[in-house]
């Protein structure tokens, strides 16, 4: 005749590691997650070979403790790039975008201009089938952005092509600008102004005629009325 019954029932606690990352827009944090593991060991005290058998089953049961959602894993590449090359990193989500947007530069090996504390490169929101959203408040944390919807992980780093003219940065709205072009944006009239390249402050630039424009170029302006010489000169001839 068999019997059978409960021989006697253990519980063991565990401490587990925070898991290793995940899938974009998993939420991770730096909480502790206890795993409990409650093992019941059921004996058949005789087969029917006439030995004793044990079975054990075991239950697992995780509770998370702490606040939770800490933190939040995220994705950056940069703007318009063909290949949509990705960067993965996690961040706390009281985090400002301010903050994604310089580690997300670090992660891509860009550098922000004309600095990481009040940079004029944009971070955007990235969507479905690759659609890049609106240039985003910077001043807004992580948390209080995935709150919108719609909700997204992934964010672009758009770097402007931002241009330096004495100590003032100005984004130009075009790869290519005249002079005097270039002294309006940074709001240097020409008629008072000239642009030159730092390295020749000597002759200035044609002031009509336009410059190819590059990521990070300098510009020295003047106080020297050329331009407004010119003009008046050629208002004369005319």
């Amino acid at each position: 005749m068999r019997q059978a019954g409960i021989a006697g029932a253990e519980t063991e606690h565990r401490n587990r590691d925070e898991a290793v990352a995940v899938a974009e827009g998993d939420q991770v944090s730096n909480d502790e997650i206890i795993q409990i593991v409650e093992r019941v060991q059921e004996i058949d005290l005789i087969d029917e070979k006439g030995n004793e058998v044990a079975i054990i089953e075991e239950t697992v049961v995780e509770i998370e403790t702490g606040q939770s959602n800490a933190e939040a894993v995220i994705s950056v590449e940069l703007f318009n790039d063909p290949d949509h090359r990705r960067e993965h990193f996690r961040t706390a989500k009281t985090a400002l975008l301010l903050d994604v947007l310089d580690e997300g530069a670090k992660k891509l090996d860009v550098k922000l201009l004309p600095g990481p504390q009040a940079p004029l490169d944009l971070l955007r929101g990235v969507y479905r089938d690759h659609e890049v959203g609106v240039p985003l408040n910077l001043d807004l944390t992580l948390s209080e952005f995935l709150k919108q919807e719609p909700v997204t992980h992934h964010f672009a780093v758009e770097l402007v092509l931002a241009i330096q003219i004495n100590t003032r940065w100005r984004v130009a709205p075009e790869e290519q600008m005249t002079p005097k072009a270039i002294l309006e944006l940074a709001g240097l009239p020409p008629a008072e102004y000239s642009l030159y390249y730092p390295s020749d402050s000597v002759e200035p630039l044609p002031p009509d005629t336009p410059v190819k424009l590059f990521r990070g170029q300098r510009f020295e302006a003047q106080r020297d009325g050329k331009y407004g010489q010119e003009a008046a000169g050629e208002h004369r001839e005319g």
